[in-house]
């Protein structure tokens, strides 16, 4: 399901770009508004690095989610979990309440409600585990943390690092220390459209890891 739902974003992220080739093509003599149209086109390119990096957020919170409710739902305790899961429930508990400040009284109030732990995420468990944007390196050292070594990306994506790439103008864009037109007007509609492929086969392969990894409950010690 988790799958059918990136893809189908992705389909729609590849669509755009043909829609933005076809364009191009109508816009390739110099003409009246040629160069309005140029930076036009150059911001529309670089929109496409937003709604990939918004389809790669999806499927990663998707899939955490996924992996929460199911863990949730098993008969399982808290330290029946691996190290990994434990330090995340803890973290999502009390790392907020002790960095903002709080009554002691009411922290060890609350400490006593959770011992021995809850396999729960206090209705959160739509945010992701890990601090700041995503990109490969994160999705690959998170298998590892969890349980799988064995996940190794295809090497047909060239190990995810174009997800590096999309990270980045995302956030030039959403800072504002890039424009869209400069941001665009680095890469073309086949070099952005070769990242796409790249990054959804890099992201359904992490998927389907991570729906193996919720079926074997390799989150159990």
């Amino acid at each position: 399901m988790i799958e059918a739902a990136f893809r189908s974003r992705i389909s729609g992220v590849s669509y755009y770009l043909r829609s933005l080739r076809e364009l191009e093509n109508r816009h390739r003599t110099p003409g009246r508004g040629f160069y309005r149209a140029t930076a036009t086109l150059a911001a529309s390119r670089a929109a496409a690095f937003i709604m990939i990096y918004n389809s790669v957020e999806f499927a990663t919170r998707e899939t955490i989610v996924s992996v929460r409710k199911t863990m949730q739902s098993d008969t399982i305790l808290f330290h029946e979990l691996l190290a990994y899961w434990q330090q995340d429930i803890v973290y999502t508990h009390f790392k907020k309440k002790l960095q903002d400040g709080v009554n002691h009284s009411n922290l060890m109030d609350e400490f006593v409600k959770f011992i021995p732990g809850k396999v729960t995420w206090l209705n959160k468990d739509e945010a992701v585990p890990f601090s700041g944007n995503i990109d490969h390196e994160k999705l690959i050292r998170f298998a590892r943390d969890i349980g799988d070594r064995r996940w190794r990306p295809p090497k047909s994506t060239l190990g995810g690092s174009d997800l590096l790439t999309i990270k980045t103008a995302r956030n030039e864009l959403a800072h504002g220390e890039e424009t869209f037109e400069t941001v665009g007007g680095n890469y073309s509609v086949s070099d952005i459209a070769d990242k796409l492929e790249r990054v959804r086969d890099f992201m359904c392969s992490f998927i389907r890891m991570m729906e193996r990894y919720e079926q074997r409950k390799v989150y159990k010690i």
